[in-house]
């Protein structure tokens, strides 16, 4: 029966023999090369990408808080710029203003001393007309009520300077 169990140990795939030691050292050979020639490589890269990636996420949020500030710095400078331009502008309307209510006042004097002129001028001419008609109009009726009266005018001596008066 020896025999059979020489031939059934040499059939036997589960009892290892010299073959799967010389792989399973060429394995840890191969192993131990990429362990310690191909893994730091790789891990060197993937840490520095991740330092990358975490440096640019921090620049990220910093740029976004710089945006950030410099978002509020330019509103509060619009707003700054609006306020004053509105003061700008309401100060003009107000100079604006106060210059057409100046000229207006001064039109307005002007104006009352040109009208106080003429009445002053009217009222003299006024004054000599109704002057140069009472001399006119009071021989005329003096003339009148003398023929009302019934005095005749060739008879009173005093008609004779009333005709020199109206002929004057």
């Amino acid at each position: 029966m020896r025999a059979r169990t020489d031939v059934a140990a040499q059939g036997n795939f589960l009892i290892p023999n010299g073959t799967f030691f010389a792989e399973l050292a060429i394995f840890l050979i191969v192993l131990g090369v990429i362990w310690f020639f191909v893994v730091p490589p790789i891990r060197k890269v993937l840490a520095d990408r991740e330092a990358r990636v975490t440096g640019t996420a921090a620049e990220n949020k910093q740029a976004r808080r710089l945006f950030a500030e410099a978002t509020a710095r330019y509103q509060t400078g619009l707003e700054q710029a609006r306020t004053e331009a509105a003061a700008i502008r309401n100060a003009a309307r107000a100079e604006g203003q106060a210059i057409l209510d100046g000229l207006r006042a001064d039109a307005q004097a002007q104006s009352d001393a040109i009208v106080a002129e003429q009445t002053a001028t009217l009222r003299a001419e006024a004054d000599q007309i109704a002057a140069g008609l009472r001399e006119t109009v009071e021989p005329l009726a003096q003339s009148l009520a003398d023929r009302v009266v019934g005095v005749d005018d060739r008879h009173a001596g005093s008609s004779h300077g009333h005709q020199t008066g109206r002929s004057s």
